[in-house]
């Protein structure tokens, strides 16, 4: 009886006690993004952007780190105030020993000045859940091409 009673007890302690190892699911994230084009999609098949990010990063107000993202979007628009879609792609930041990896879906819309508006929907695939949301301008009056903006998540 002494030990049917002291493994019940055991199988109540570990099942109770046990606790789920994981990443923090949704970190923080807001900050600037400033960066260059490093290729057009019509030369490398995607538009390929590097730049820095600085700002709160989970639990660090003031992190710096690095971004890349490949997109691959319709034809950029020539009217201001029409958009092009972008259809598809993979972005990647990287703070310190964390990274953050998802894909885009967004608009390109065009100002009138050689520059574009930016609205990118981010989901995050690894190192966190949600969403992340980039808005920012693609100027190509200077080159390579800038980009700069704003990236957060809620968390």
């Amino acid at each position: 009886m002494k030990r049917a009673l002291a493994a019940v007890s055991l199988c109540v302690v570990l099942v109770c006690g046990a606790v789920p190892v994981r990443a923090d699911s949704t970190p923080v994230l807001q900050g600037i993004v400033s960066g260059l084009e490093l290729c057009p999609q019509s030369l490398c098949g995607a538009a390929v952007f590097v730049g820095v990010f600085q700002g709160q990063f989970g639990a660090r107000p003031n992190a710096l780190g690095l971004v890349a993202v490949a997109v691959k979007h319709d034809p950029l628009p020539e009217v201001a105030g029409v958009c092009a879609a972008i259809t598809q792609g993979l972005w990647d930041l990287r703070v310190g020993f964390r990274r953050l990896v998802g894909t885009t879906a967004g608009q390109l819309c065009y100002n009138g000045d050689n520059t574009y508006s930016i609205g990118v929907a981010m989901q995050l695939l690894s190192g966190g859940s949600g969403e992340v949301f980039f808005a920012g301008t693609l100027d190509h009056n200077v080159f390579p091409p800038t980009i700069v903006g704003q990236i957060t998540q809620t968390p």
